[in-house]
């Protein structure tokens, strides 16, 4: 052998090093977006183009979106092994409609390249929660219709992103936004994905585009789809309700994700001008650097280290507001012990942080100084800490000179005593009052005395 020439076990090891590469940011478009673009799911009896529960009024909005609001968390260092976070959403569009628009899908995609391991959990669109910072309690699937209806900075993926944070505890970092006819292409580009269907599909009353419906039937076993059945798969709802799609909607993502590997081997000339074509059908605020440090670590993760998981019927229940629209309460204790399996926290808990988890304590978060950010900026804090906080907002004045810590709870003792100590409250300053009903457990209200950590 010349000195210089590779040999064919290198020719074999750059092909592959290049396969998975390409594969790693085919994955990028497709294993976190085309399998996610089940969008376009419609309610049984809701036609509307926009669904408008309990919106404030257009006319006198009382939202404040005035000032810095970010738009991007800071980005995570992949390269040292942080784990980042994608916010994948599916819009309700028809081909003749255009936005603002709904999220009818949503899922958080994770992937921690220290471990390589990744994670996958789907939300109901139904869940209904307080969309900061002050549109009130809403589905969640409106944060994109208000974000881009009120021209919040970033638009509609960024308050869906900043009220996933809000609510579920976890920093998104990015988003990826498609319809339904993306996830189409993406699938027909692909050449199609397997499914083993477990049971079959007979839905009488699937909705087509032009607002009626077309029945469908897909047989159990293993099928094989091009995109408009992989879709119809992933919408249909009529048969097993939210639940039941939510789970075909993760198996249509593995499948998504088995034949990009596949191609990424079998055919890895393809690959680029598959990625080209997807390039057209997503919007994402992911930069092209961050998207190659995504994809490389992305490559890495074995199908056996996804771990999946769905806000489902046994942490939610189903409950009639006095609209009369029908939306999901959720038992945030149950919803954080799945975070915690999926999208595990970034530091190790201690005993202390475990008890303060199980007890899933209800905070709100007042602001008694004159620093107008200060509530927002200490609950977005907590969060990351651990803590279920549900508002936040201003305090009866400004002129606190100390934080002050008021207990309704019977019980949250590991809660309290960590705030006790995390805002170092004088015992002065530390209220049990278990008697008095509240819609929370506890009430921080804020003083000078405290600066909340950058």
């Amino acid at each position: 052998m010349e000195h210089g020439l590779p040999t064919s076990d290198s020719h074999t090891r750059s092909a592959t090093v290049y396969a998975l590469w390409t594969c790693g940011l085919l994955m990028l478009a497709l294993f976190v977006c085309g399998g996610l673009i089940f969008a376009y799911q419609v309610y049984d009896t809701t036609r509307e183009v926009v669904l408008t529960l309990g919106l404030p009024d257009i006319g006198n909005p009382r939202v404040l979106v005035s000032g810095p609001q970010p738009t991007r968390a800071s980005m995570p260092n992949i390269a040292a092994g942080e784990r980042v976070n994608v916010l994948l959403l599916g819009i309700d569009r028809r081909p003749t409609e255009k936005c603002p628009c709904r999220t009818d899908t949503m899922m958080i995609a994770t992937l921690d390249p220290k471990t390589s391991t990744a994670g996958l959990l789907t939300i109901p669109r139904d869940l209904y929660v307080p969309i900061p910072p002050d549109f009130g309690e809403n589905r969640i699937n409106n944060a994109n219709f208000l974000g881009a209806l009120y021209k919040y900075p970033g638009g509609g993926p960024a308050l869906a992103k900043r009220t996933v944070e809000y609510n579920l505890g976890r920093r998104i970092h990015y988003y990826v936004l498609v319809d339904f006819a993306g996830f189409r292409k993406a699938i027909d580009d692909l050449g199609g994905i397997d499914i083993d269907v477990l049971k079959p599909i007979n839905d009488p009353m699937y909705p087509d585009e032009n607002y009626g419906y077309k029945p469908i039937y897909i047989p159990a076993g293993r099928v094989h789809m091009n995109g408009e059945m992989a879709l119809q798969y992933a919408r249909t709802r009529h048969q097993d309700g939210d639940f039941g799609r939510s789970r075909r909607q993760i198996q249509v993502l593995m499948a998504v994700r088995d034949r990009a590997l596949r191609l990424a081997l079998d055919s890895p000339l393809k690959l680029p001008a598959l990625i080209e074509s997807a390039r057209g059908i997503v919007e994402t605020d992911i930069q092209p650097q961050e998207a190659l440090a995504i994809a490389a670590a992305a490559a890495k993760v074995k199908t056996e280290n996804i771990k999946s998981g769905s806000i489902d019927q046994t942490m939610t229940m189903q409950v009639r507001l006095s609209s009369g629209a029908d939306v999901l309460w959720w038992d945030r204790a149950k919803v954080g012990r799945l975070l915690d399996q999926v999208i595990p926290p970034d530091t190790v808990a201690t005993e202390e942080t475990k008890r303060v988890q199980q007890e899933a304590a209800r905070i709100l978060v007042l602001n008694g100084t004159t620093n107008s950010l200060l509530a927002e900026q200490t609950a977005r804090y907590l969060q990351t800490q651990g803590f279920q906080i549900t508002s936040y907002g201003n305090a009866d004045r400004f002129d606190y000179a100390k934080t002050v810590l008021i207990d309704f709870s019977s019980g949250k003792d590991a809660t309290v005593t960590t705030l006790a100590k995390l805002f170092r409250v004088d015992p002065d300053n530390l209220r049990r009052t278990p008697n008095i009903k509240s819609d929370v457990d506890i009430r921080v209200i804020l003083g000078a005395d405290w600066t909340p950590p950058q």
